[in-house]
């Protein structure tokens, strides 16, 4: 018995020390982050902010299997084009808050919740990709939206793809062009896998009450650590600290289903038939979705403009705005302009 617990307290000392390894890096990883950027923690905190422009308009849609969809819309709705932002899994319409500003001068902008994400509630139909393809089409019927430029983040690229090759009637009636960013066509990697392994273990275990509130991401900086990984070189701390409460409210059983739908993901079909403009964008240090899969992506519908930016990770939409509204824009007069001549070469 003397051994045993002499063994239990060795072992006890050692994850002990390993922990507190941990939080010291991850403390120093937001720390220089901080430093670099002139940051404090509190004023990254302030930065992510829960106020909204009073401009902002929320929505609150039904769809056919009983879900509720929430959507939220800035600028003015009778503009010349849409821009319909597409979040991915564990995110929300809050990561879009530079976009939404930034776009609602000159386009109608919409950005979604996801089913089982944010303030949208699953109905029931469910998870799975082709459950998000159909709720966007929903979506677009319902608010009426045309010559939009529809941008797929990560999973909402992947649903955007599923979207393409589900309802081409909508898809031709309300889209003009789109762009898949930090996304894949197949073979989604194991990487997204550890989001469903701990926020599940943590669910089934109860460990404590941020497991059973909320999901594996926890407060301070071992959060921001978490976090900060999908994110590439010399990030403004207060986008990944947004990322990090954004992740930190997602359900795990949603979370669950959201990342097993993924793991089958197989949009070859789909984009081969695509024929509007299409731009795909990644980040060289995404590591989720890394260069292969946009340069995967960008050869099967052969006409894609294919953007490859050198720095950012996965959260390329935070990491680089001026970049990424840029493509958008361009994206949008690409599609207007093919609407007006289709005999316009699409390259």
């Amino acid at each position: 018995m003397a051994t045993a617990g002499k063994t239990i307290g060795v072992g006890g000392a050692v994850l002990g020390a390993l922990t507190a390894g941990a939080l010291a890096v991850a403390k120093g990883v937001a720390m220089n982050d901080r430093r670099r950027t002139g940051t404090s923690k509190q004023q990254a905190l302030e930065a992510v902010g829960r106020t909204e422009s009073s401009e902002t308009r929320h929505h609150q849609l039904t769809l056919s299997d009983g879900s509720s969809i929430h959507v939220v819309e800035r600028g003015n709705a009778q503009a010349g084009s849409t821009i319909v932002l597409l979040h991915g899994v564990t995110l929300t319409s809050r990561v879009w808050q530079p976009a939404l500003e930034h776009f609602s001068d000159d386009f109608r902008t919409i950005a979604l919740d996801w089913r089982g994400h944010g303030r949208s509630i699953a109905g029931m139909g469910g998870y799975g990709l082709g459950v998000l393809a159909d709720d966007l089409a929903e979506v677009l019927d319902l608010l009426d939206v045309t010559n939009s430029v529809v941008v797929g983040h990560s999973m909402g690229g992947m649903a955007l793809m599923q979207f393409c090759g589900r309802h081409p009637e909508v898809l031709r009636k309300r889209v003009s062009a789109v762009m898949f960013l930090s996304t894949a066509s197949n073979e989604v990697g194991v990487a997204m896998v550890p989001t469903f392994i701990r926020s599940t273990v943590r669910r089934v275990a109860g460990v404590n009450a941020v497991a059973r509130r909320a999901s594996w991401i926890v407060p301070g900086d071992l959060g921001y650590s978490m976090v900060r990984v999908t994110f590439g070189e010399r990030p403004d701390p207060k986008w990944v600290e947004l990322a990090r409460d954004i992740v930190a409210e997602m359900d795990p059983a949603a979370t669950a289903a959201s990342v097993i739908a993924l793991l089958g993901h197989d949009a070859t079909e789909a984009l081969r038939q695509l024929k509007i403009p299409v731009t795909v964008v990644v980040g060289t240090d995404d590591r989720l979705t890394p260069p292969k899969q946009a340069r995967r992506t960008a050869s099967l519908i052969g006409h894609a403009k294919l953007v490859v930016i050198n720095g950012p990770g996965h959260m390329l939409m935070l990491e680089r705005q001026p970049e990424f509204h840029q493509l958008v824009r361009e994206l949008a007069k690409r599609g207007l302009d093919e609407r007006a001549s289709p005999a316009l070469p699409l390259s």
